[in-house]
């Protein structure tokens, strides 16, 4: 039988390289004699999956009553449902729970569970009761292990290894979301006695009991109160971890064999505050039998934010199974409501963008409208915007699908064995994002860390590096051993949080000839500034200041260092005081800049790009005319990802390293729209297109004879056929090889 594998970077289907394209579904939402219908678009989108959320509550509305196959409504008909999936030739990812969020009621708990079992519940820093299940509660888990044994009876003998169509299943959603957002500590007796055990182990004589330990949480204060939350927050990584492993094991036991999947919670403010939901799952998505997704809801990309989701990309490669690709299992189709105002344009450029960074899994969420049961929600209409009404009749954004669909499906195995060319990285510290909840004795530093990682991480060092076309991997500076041989150039943005170990450690990855560029604030008597041998001054948090970085002057920052010492090259003064220095160290160098700002305007943008170029980090690209260009490289051909977000039409030259790209033939982009422009794409063993300046839609063979046709009517085709090479102009859309 058929099996889903990954490894090197990919997903494998019987070790062939498969892209996946899923739309989310809700049967639960729709009558069943619609869901043909439904699933027919998802067809014709181009997708081969449909990807769909099997609410406990819907399916087990009273402890008595299980309902898989239709009995009590047709709309559980769940083994109906994934038996028509198949004869319509999609591939299943499926979202058993026992959580599913999805806007029902107790997130997807059936009430009596709560009700027949209190005890249960999350009971928060304010003493109040939550109706968010304490993960490892006994009770708790007994009646999810129960629901487990009811739907993988239907799920199990449909897995692709027995022949069915489910490739992928994802265990719970959202794990620990519900805390972050409500801020609420998990103070449960159970969840307690697992905390006390984890400091029992972490400081040996430390024996403080459970209820102890509540009391003190509740009433936290000063720095023992600080230090008491972090403890909290890194022990409950571990207690998702290990509620993870429990859901696991026994979905094992009732018959999971496809690979599990768990998903990363948090896209909010154009991404900058998703790796905090990185943190939270960190000891899970580093489970080596945990296949990782992420939920990703842009809400809009332009020029000003598209950095952003590449930088929420590149940390999730860095935290994820490394066997693994990007997969994004709630990637935003909606948010397009009638009269709404949203670029339907948006959809495709951020998927393409996604692509471009690696992306090879992709469940397009939510798909359909729908209609809520009151079992499921009070709140009858479920419509946020999706490609598809809850009549069936189409919003003008699901006609970009498809279109992008056959060319994905034109380039094929090349593109998708294709890797993202990168050449720089930006180094982070996790622990940075460890602030999911506070009290009032942490909430100034979160507030304080918060505004370093935005405006540093997120709007200077990632906006810089991709409004420059330096691309880029991210790595976890905690976890990842640096190698200056394979990672000659380091972005780092650090704060006074820091800790010795990273520190440490770039002080001797720039000793081995490295080098790193470090934005933010130093310890003051930390690794870096002893081997840097400087004396440092902090300004007070938020305070503001003038700076001047080489020539570039009055730029607005806050959060200034001044540094005194034997500096080597000073390129950045405040009032006159040095802010930013170059010295040598060992091999390699350091790179300093004690400020932060943002880029937002150009003179900002300079002051970036010259510092990039003295660090000896040049871009690769140059543009008569800007737009987002990113290169993948693969066995079978290259690809060019060019995104344009303005709202004119775009013509520009893009030359690579100083050498035109396309014989220097411009390419031309209507408004807010993308291409995926192949080089060197081999395309049969005597055909070798050497390049396209339009995107391809489709290829056709007949016996010696292939067929191309483009996304644009006019533009140029150069191709090699048996060591001759021509180049060709084409007018109609078409080519004939």
């Amino acid at each position: 039988m058929p099996k889903l594998t990954v490894h090197n970077q990919q997903f494998w289907l019987d070790e062939r390289p498969l892209l996946l394209q899923a739309g989310e579904f809700h049967y639960f939402r729709t009558p069943a004699d619609q869901w043909e219908h439904r699933l027919s678009l998802i067809v014709q989108a181009g997708f081969n999956a449909v990807a769909c959320y099997i609410p406990w509550l819907w399916h087990q509305p009273q402890p008595e009553l299980v309902d898989l196959d239709g009995t009590s409504h047709p709309m559980r008909d769940l083994a109906g449902f994934l038996d028509l999936t198949q004869r319509m030739g999609l591939y299943v990812i499926a979202r058993p729970g026992p959580y599913i969020m999805a806007e029902t009621i107790n997130e997807g708990i059936p009430p009596w569970v709560f009700e027949r079992h209190p005890q249960i519940a999350l009971i928060n820093q304010r003493g109040e009761t939550e109706n968010i299940a304490s993960y490892l509660h006994p009770d708790f888990l007994n009646c999810a292990a129960e629901w487990y044994r009811a739907v993988f009876a239907v799920l199990a003998p449909r897995q692709i290894t027995r022949g069915g169509p489910i490739v992928l299943v994802q265990l719970d959603n959202e794990m620990a979301m519900l805390h972050w957002v409500r801020n609420s500590f998990d103070l449960n007796p159970v969840a307690m006695e697992h905390f006390a055990a984890w400091r029992e182990a972490m400081y040996s004589a430390d024996q403080t009991s459970a209820a102890t330990l509540a009391e003190r949480l509740r009433y936290a204060d000063g720095a023992e109160g600080a230090q008491r939350v972090a403890d909290y927050r890194r022990f409950y990584r571990t207690y998702l971890r290990d509620y993870t492993s429990w859901m696991l094991a026994t979905a094992r036991a009732h018959g999971l064999e496809v690979p599990a999947v768990i998903n990363i919670h948090g896209f909010a403010n154009g991404g900058k505050t998703f790796p905090i939901g990185l943190s939270q799952l960190a000891d899970v998505l580093r489970m080596p039998d945990v296949i990782s997704a992420t939920d990703v809801y842009p809400g809009q990309i332009g020029e000003g934010t598209f950095h952003q989701l590449v930088l929420v990309n590149a940390m999730t490669a860095a935290i994820q199974n490394p066997a693994q690709p990007l997969f994004s299992i709630e990637f935003q189709a909606g948010g397009n409501l009638d009269f709404s105002n949203m670029s339907s344009a948006f959809y495709d450029l951020y998927t393409r963008l996604c692509l471009a960074n690696g992306m090879r899994a992709i469940n397009h969420y939510l798909f359909f409208d729908g209609e809520n049961d009151p079992i499921l929600s009070p709140v009858k209409r479920h419509d946020w915007g999706h490609p598809v009404r809850k009549d069936g009749t189409l919003r003008s954004h699901y006609h970009r699908y498809p279109l992008l669909s056959r060319t994905l499906a034109s380039y094929g195995k090349a593109l998708t064995l294709a890797r993202p060319e990168t050449v720089t990285a930006i180094g982070f510290r996790l622990d940075d994002f460890m602030t999911e909840v506070n009290l009032p004795c942490t909430q100034a530093a979160t507030n304080i860390i918060a505004h370093q990682r935005e405006v540093i991480l997120f709007d200077f060092i990632a906006r810089g590096l991709a409004l420059s076309h330096r691309d880029f991997i991210a790595v976890d500076l905690q976890q990842v051993t640096l190698d200056p041989g394979r990672t000659p150039l380091v972005w780092a943005m650090l704060d006074t949080t820091g800790d010795p170990a990273t520190e440490r450690k770039l002080v001797d990855y720039a000793r081995a000839g490295g080098k790193v560029v470090i934005v933010g604030r130093l310890r003051a008597e930390g690794e870096l500034a002893q081997a840097l041998a400087v004396q440092i001054t902090s300004d007070p948090p938020f305070t503001p200041r003038r700076v001047q970085v080489f020539d570039i002057a009055d730029i607005p920052a806050s959060f200034v260092q001044t540094y005194h010492g034997e500096l080597g090259t000073v390129f950045a003064t405040a009032d006159g005081l040095p802010i930013g220095f170059r010295k040598p160290i060992g091999n390699g160098e350091i790179i300093v800049l004690g400020a932060a700002f943002p880029i937002i305007a150009l003179d900002d943008l300079r002051a970036f790009t010259t510092l990039a170029d003295w660090a000896g980090g040049p871009a690769p690209f140059t543009l008569s005319h800007w737009a987002d260009v990113r290169l993948s490289r693969g066995p079978n051909g290259d690809f060019l990802f060019i995104n344009h977000y303005g709202d004119d039409p775009l013509a520009t030259e893009i030359r690579y390293r100083g050498t035109p790209l396309f014989d220097g033939h411009p390419i031309h982009l209507p408004a807010r729209s993308g291409a995926i422009l192949p080089l060197n794409w081999r395309i049969r063993p005597d055909h070798t297109i050497r390049y396209a300046t339009a995107e391809v839609r489709s290829v056709t063979e007949e016996a010696a004879t292939i067929a191309l046709t483009f996304a644009q009517l006019t533009g140029y085709v150069c191709v090699e056929k048996n060591g001759i090479t021509q180049t060709t102009q084409f007018t109609n859309g078409a080519i004939l090889l």
